[in-house]
């Protein structure tokens, strides 16, 4: 383009008498030619994605996620990326944005929701203020296993609940990630814990469930609500004593600094839902949907591989670090069990009993 506007004004540069042109004359030219190339650029642009879309151009969507680079969560969403870039030979670019970097999990749904954002990641449980969908996955002990929970969330009932989150917040479930290494696990500072009745009297730290509340109340312990950026300081100034989470979060956050004992309950996990704006969505070919998809399916495989690996590891870690385990015998793990199912009655309003009874056949 610079070439070309040279050669132009080159002949407008002198007269043949060596004089220079009058500016005026010159300016008025440049003004003409501004004009032209203006008005072609202009007029080009109505139909320009229309143009990228048959010229074959690059495509880029924006992933939004908060877990750190060696969770199981950053590793997924960039094998998601490769194989989106692999299967649509380098058309459709994931740009990923990992670490709470763009959004947190609300902001990523909210920005999901607007079609500020393409792509998020949030929490099941932390989808609560959007949609009602996930919440049976919050009841405890609604998962005989983590290997079982994928007949669910894999299955006819995760499918469907896709088809619900879209109505709900008009945006697309792409795929589901195990986070956090497997379910939680009760830890404190204070003793160790091998029944429900060891709790009583100590504060844990709760999310904002109330069905993570009642459960803690139902097992004997104090919850009290702190948010997650708090949670670290709660724990070293004794504003709480302890807490019920997955063991990677508590490596990675360095709860263990804090904590002295770890006890198995194997009551709660969560999945981490992948979200596209309808609006991101809708402005793909069905073919680069169907890459979308195909690679969301691989990469929930990849992950749930990943993240059990990460879950031992971090259990590991743990206990070097300082963390004596405790597993239940059988006989205490049905105490922590009755007294987590006897909660579900308090829930029947927002979980019907038949959707739970579907929960619980599915994993046979």
């Amino acid at each position: 383009m610079r070439t070309w506007l040279r050669c132009l004004m080159r002949p407008f540069k002198k007269s043949k008498g060596g004089q220079t042109m009058n500016w005026k004359k010159l300016t008025g030219l440049g003004l003409v030619l501004a004009l032209v190339v203006f008005s072609a650029v202009g007029c080009g642009g109505k139909d320009t994605a229309k143009q990228a879309d048959q010229n074959g151009a690059v495509k880029k969507l924006v992933l939004a996620h908060s877990a750190t680079p060696d969770n199981s969560l950053a590793m997924a969403y960039d094998k998601f990326a490769e194989l989106v870039k692999a299967k649509s030979n380098g058309k459709l670019i994931i740009e990923v944005h990992g670490g709470g970097s763009l959004a947190g999990d609300q902001t990523a749904v909210e920005g999901v929701k607007m079609g500020t954002i393409d792509i998020g990641s949030s929490a099941s449980n932390n989808m609560a203020p959007f949609t009602n969908a996930f919440l049976f996955a919050d009841l405890p002990y609604i998962f005989d296993s983590i290997e079982s929970s994928h007949k669910v969330w894999w299955g006819p009932i995760g499918e469907e609940l896709k088809q619900k989150v879209e109505k709900d917040i008009n945006a697309k479930v792409l795929f589901y990630l195990d986070t956090g290494g497997g379910f939680r696990v009760i830890t404190n500072n204070k003793k160790e814990v091998k029944t429900p009745a060891d709790l009583k009297g100590l504060k844990l730290r709760a999310t904002a469930s109330p069905i993570e509340v009642a459960l803690l109340k139902a097992w004997g312990a104090n919850p009290t609500p702190i948010p997650w950026p708090e949670v670290y300081t709660a724990l070293e100034q004794k504003v709480v004593e302890g807490e019920h989470l997955h063991p990677v979060w508590i490596y990675q956050a360095k709860h263990y600094e804090a904590l002295k004992y770890m006890t198995v309950v194997d009551a709660m996990s969560n999945v981490h839902v992948a979200l596209m704006s309808k609006k991101a969505w809708d402005s793909l070919t069905p073919d680069e949907q169907k890459i979308i998809m195909d690679a969301g399916k691989e990469t929930q495989e990849f992950c749930a591989k990943v993240d059990a690996e990460k879950g031992q590891e971090a259990l590991k870690k743990l206990q070097e670090a300082g963390l004596k385990l405790y597993k239940p015998t059988s006989e205490e793990a049905k105490q922590w069990k009755d007294a987590g199912v006897a909660i579900w009655p308090q829930f029947y309003d927002k979980v019907p009993k038949d959707f739970i009874d579907r929960v619980i056949a599915a994993q046979k």
